[in-house]
């Protein structure tokens, strides 16, 4: 299960004053506090944990790269239910890309590998900044 965790961190500013600010990350983990202390880890104690929730992601189509963020993919899958209505199901997919354009080829290459049923329904760039 994928958590996203925000944290508070005091970073230096282009003035060189100190300003909290919030980043988030992603991390795959099994309960909260593992979540917290992969957020906690991340800066040796020296931030405010303030956010620790369960994400809608199922998966992350590929690696972070340094300077590339990530964007948040919705694929749906429409079915037939029981009763003969068509009905849609939303999952969400992470993929790391230098821009919407290249997000799209690649989520259309990650579709190909089995997803074919399913339909791109939007991208939007995340303020996730990597995956711990």
């Amino acid at each position: 299960m994928f958590y996203e965790i925000k944290l508070k961190v005091d970073k230096e500013n282009d003035k060189g004053e100190m300003k909290e600010v919030i980043e988030r990350f992603i991390t795959d983990v099994e309960l909260f506090a593992e979540a917290e202390a992969k957020g906690l880890e991340q800066y040796n104690g020296n931030c405010d944990v303030f956010s620790i929730t369960r994400s809608n992601v199922v998966e992350i189509v590929n690696e972070k790269e340094e300077d590339k963020p990530f964007y948040k993919a919705t694929l749906i899958d429409i079915f037939i239910d029981d009763n003969g209505n068509e009905k849609e199901t939303k999952y969400y997919n992470l993929v790391c890309a230098k821009d919407i354009t290249e997000a799209n080829r690649l989520m259309q290459e990650h579709m190909r590998q089995g997803l074919k049923d399913m339909r791109l329904d939007g991208i939007v760039k995340t303020k996730i900044m990597d995956l711990i």
